[in-house]
Formats: C-alpha cells, sequence, structure tokens
C-alpha cells in the first residue's frame, strides 16, 4: 500500500497545521492533490509583502538599506507574480484587488519607516531553507520523514542571532497565538541542527488594518515546549498513515480553495 504522505518524506509546518485545521484538507491537498479551486488574496498579499522585506534586509546585508521606492517595486512585482494565471484570486468582502494591493503598498510603506527607526539588526541569513531531522521524543527513534522550510531571516540583534519571521495579518496577534503558535518551536529546532546559536524568535506581524503597524513580538520556547511540538509531529504522521481524513467543519470552510471538491465526495 502506497504511504498517503507526500513524496519526498517531509513534513512542513504549513502541512501540519493544515491536518490539525481540517484532516480532509489536508488529504485533498497533499495526498490526492487536487487542484485548489481558488487563491486567497492573503497568500498573494503575503508573498509580494514577504519578497519586499526580503530584498530591503539583503540590501541592509550587503551595507546600504534600500529606498522605499525601489522596495515599492519589489511588491509591485511579486504581487503580479503571486496571482496564479489559471485559478481566481478571492479577496475579503468582494473588495477589487487593486484596492487591496494599494493597502499592501500601505503595509511596505509602514514597514519602511518603522525599519528606519527600530533597534539595528544585522541581517546574517535571509530567505533560507533547512530540511532536519525529526526524531521520536518518547522513543528517541529518528523518524523517515525531515522537517522541511525557509527561515525569512536570521539577524544578530544585541550581539546575539535570533530568527525572525515576518507575517502580514488582519490584526494584531493575540497573546495565545503568540504562545502556541507552532512555527517557532519548529524553526529553533531546525535552527539548532543547523548548529546555530539561537536566541529566540522575533514576529513582525505588519497588520493590514485600516491604518497598517508592525507588531513585534519576541517569543521564547524551552525544551518542553520542543517535545511537545515532537509529539504532535509523531501524533499527525501516525493518524496520515491510518487514514484519518476526515471533515472539520467551521469558519475554515469559507475560503477553503476545495470546498467544491470537498463537497462532491462527501460520504
Amino acid at each position: 500500500m502506497t504511504s498517503p504522505r507526500p513524496d519526498g518524506l517531509y513534513v512542513s509546518v504549513s502541512q501540519l497545521k493544515t491536518y490539525l485545521r481540517c484532516p480532509r484538507q489536508y488529504e485533498l491537498r497533499y495526498v490526492l492533490g487536487e487542484k485548489p479551486e481558488s487563491v486567497a488574496v492573503a497568500l498573494v498579499l503575503g508573498s509580494a509583502v514577504h519578497a519586499a522585506l526580503a530584498s530591503y534586509y539583503t540590501s541592509v546585508r550587503d551595507g546600504a538599506m534600500l529606498s522605499l521606492e525601489a522596495m515599492l517595486e519589489v511588491f509591485a512585482g511579486a504581487w503580479i507574480a503571486a496571482q496564479p494565471p489559471d485559478m481566481p484570486v478571492l479577496t475579503d468582502d468582494g473588495h477589487p484587488l487593486a484596492s487591496v494591493a494599494s493597502h499592501g503598498a500601505a503595509v511596505v510603506r509602514t514597514f519602511h519607516a518603522h525599519a528606519a527607526r527600530a533597534p539595528a539588526v544585522r541581517p546574517v541569513l535571509i530567505e533560507t531553507p533547512f530540511n532536519v531531522d525529526l526524531h521520536d521524543p518518547a522513543t528517541g527513534e529518528v523518524l523517515d520523514e525531515k522537517l522541511t522550510g525557509i527561515i525569512d531571516l536570521v539577524a544578530e540583534r544585541g550581539g546575539r542571532l535570533r530568527i525572525f519571521e515576518h507575517k502580514t495579518s488582519a490584526r494584531r496577534y493575540g497573546r495565545d497565538q503568540l504562545d502556541y503558535d507552532l512555527q517557532p518551536t519548529a524553526y529553533l529546532h531546525a535552527a539548532r541542527q543547523l548548529g546555530l546559536d539561537i536566541e529566540g524568535v522575533t514576529f513582525q506581524v505588519l497588520t493590514k488594518a485600516a491604518t497598517p503597524i508592525v507588531q513585534v513580538e519576541d517569543v521564547e520556547r524551552d525544551t518542553s515546549a520542543e517535545d511537545e511540538f515532537l509529539l504532535t509531529v509523531v501524533g499527525v504522521l501516525r493518524a496520515i498513515d491510518a487514514g484519518a481524513f476526515y471533515p472539520v467543519r467551521g469558519w475554515q470552510c469559507r475560503g477553503c480553495a476545495y470546498a467544491r471538491r470537498c463537497r462532491a465526495t462527501r460520504v
């Protein structure tokens, strides 16, 4: 019997979150390889903003801060490139794409102004891919699957290295989101295996409110959090192997890119 996990025996934080949110969506996307029916505008916007920030930090690492005009040019090009030609982009409340793009440019302006007055950071690694081992914390067994992903930024701040993750969000991150998000734990696990002495993770949340802000939050994770993350990974992979692909109905169904296919195959 063919394993229902993706080819290559890997798992990402995005895959883990997808399964935890809705196992049926995981099956449609990663096991059956169904083509999504649409792409959410938040993904397009996030991709374009990430490209703009990566260009900014690359310029700082190379010795000169990118101008706002150049950063906006990167955003505009990435905004177009992130829109798939063969599927619609779903916007919130029917807002036209042009207005979302204008708001995205305002987010970039807000970040550029924030970066000019924020405590100095020295970029070391930008958009760094990783593919590292996972193990079962209960047995010590190394899993066949590896953890894969891309770290947005590793930078020195106050003489210590930190991981900086860029996020676009409709609103500020709340305390629970900061304390329990899997991503910082996963990335600290990866950083240790890459031989990086990382102090912690910093979220840079660029809000898409009417007046954008940059929320900067340091989060820390200890070894017990890492063990708990690995237990989650092991549990999810076992459930996938067992074929546990049940639907979870809720708010996430409204913007699901697999909703039509899900309804068509409903038991």
